[in-house]
């Protein structure tokens, strides 16, 4: 049976161990998404042994982002198509053991195609375990009025796990064989889901469900409703906008490589140094910035994305102090970055209509995760055919769309004076 909110002791022991799986989940996802501990090694090993250039690597991966485009469909299928009676639990354990299992493949591939199969797996899983524990804290987070704490803890524990695996990441590409650095990495992060796969099945509480039918046909009329809404349109174009400022991330790794002759270690550690930043930075927007307007957030978000574009111009060349002006970028801007992504999320999450909010938010988000994508790769192409792998004019191109969101401020009117304080952090 479900915990009864009205028993005051034995539900105060369940929400504690709710508090304990949310903080395990987002630390596990931290450590198991492709952008975790396994992302450094995977780009030393593409560079060194692959000898992939910056668009290759980038358009090798690009699949990755398919499970998390396509996140909507497992909010529906966890809430209408209930597994051996349950519809997150089982879900959870089945998709942490398919992502358990296929970082254990992993560890024993070479090839680039068995490799990127293996992780499509394993983003797969991790995707779909994300949308059903997010419904999983909401309703639990709804039921004991948790909501805020639940987002906290968990965004606390990503970060947490982001600065663990920029540190260990970088010490295991700097190995002298990348394979290995691969393989262990791979290894490492088998535990994350598979501890999440126990954890799931032996704290989750829930009764159990059959197919429901006429929730399903209410929810389509909901969705019906809401996708012809102004102010959701207007939400997709302003996410799609923002995220397409062409990205010089995979760039960047090299020209910090090459260019810079950064230690992979040191690498991994301005990683670190960034997720410390990205964790200041949830803390102030938590503290401060909810009591600011929508209007005022974006505004903040456009004007400190585009500085911080442009301040790594200071490092397209070497100099004595490109590691420090690094170190301080990566700092800075961790701070910055998290702002306005947490911006950005209270954005779609104001902009959800009633009766749809959970497909619709999800729905959102895989526009925020497929315009991320593709400025990866518009970024890496036109970093190797258009530049001629100059870094300074894919800086400034990509600040200047940032800029421009400016002008789609006054599609978001709708949303833009309302304050997101009260509201909980919405998902990622």
């Amino acid at each position: 049976m479900a915990p009864n909110p009205n028993n005051g002791g034995s539900n105060d022991s369940y929400v504690k161990k709710l508090v304990f799986m949310f903080g395990l989940v987002y630390f596990a996802q931290g450590l198991a998404q492709a952008s975790g501990l396994i992302s450094q090694p995977l780009s030393f090993y593409m560079k060194e042994v692959l000898h992939f250039d910056e668009a290759q690597s980038t358009s090798y991966l690009a699949v990755l982002t398919l499970p998390w485009i396509i996140k909507p469909l497992y909010g529906l299928v966890s809430d209408f198509i209930p597994l051996f009676g349950y519809r997150r639990k089982s879900w959870l354990l089945l998709l942490n053991v398919i992502s358990a299992g296929a970082f254990f493949w992993l560890t024993g591939l070479d090839e680039p195609s068995k490799i990127v199969f293996a992780l499509l797996l394993t983003a797969f899983g991790t995707a779909a375990s994300d949308v059903i524990v997010d419904a999983l804290m909401v309703e639990n987070g709804q039921k004991f009025n948790m909501v805020g704490k639940f987002q906290s803890v968990q965004w606390f524990w990503f970060y947490a796990a982001q600065i663990a695996t920029s540190l260990a990441g970088g010490w295991l590409a700097s190995m002298s064989d990348p394979g290995t650095g691969l393989h262990i990495a791979a290894m490492i992060t088998m535990f994350a889901p598979a501890t999440v796969a126990v954890a799931s099945w032996l704290i989750v509480k829930e009764d159990k469900a059959k197919m429901n039918l006429e929730q399903l046909k209410a929810t389509t009329n909901g969705l019906k409703q809401a996708f012809t809404s102004k102010t959701l349109w207007a939400a997709v174009l302003f996410l799609a906008f923002w995220n397409f400022s062409p990205s010089f991330g995979t760039p960047m790794y090299y020209h910090m490589t090459d260019t810079l002759k950064f230690s992979q270690t040191f690498i991994g550690q301005l990683g670190a140094l960034g997720s410390i930043g990205s964790l200041i930075g949830a803390w102030m927007y938590g503290k401060w910035f909810t009591k600011r307007t929508l209007n005022y957030q974006l505004i903040f978000a456009i004007a400190s994305g585009a500085i911080g574009t442009f301040a790594y111009l200071s490092v397209v060349t070497l100099t004595p102090y490109s590691a420090f002006l690094m170190g301080t970028l990566s700092f800075v801007f961790g701070i910055a970055g998290a702002i306005a992504s947490l911006t950005t999320l209270s954005l779609a999450g104001r902009s959800c209509p009633p009766n749809a909010e959970g497909f619709t938010f999800a729905a959102l988000m895989s526009v925020n995760n497929g315009f991320a994508q593709l400025s990866a790769i518009a970024g890496a192409w036109m970093f190797v055919h258009w530049f001629d792998r100059n870094l300074t004019p894919l800086i400034i191109v990509s600040g200047v769309f940032t800029l421009l969101c400016f002008l789609l401020m006054p599609t978001l009117k709708a949303v833009r004076g309302q304050k997101a304080e009260d509201e909980g952090k919405e998902n990622k």
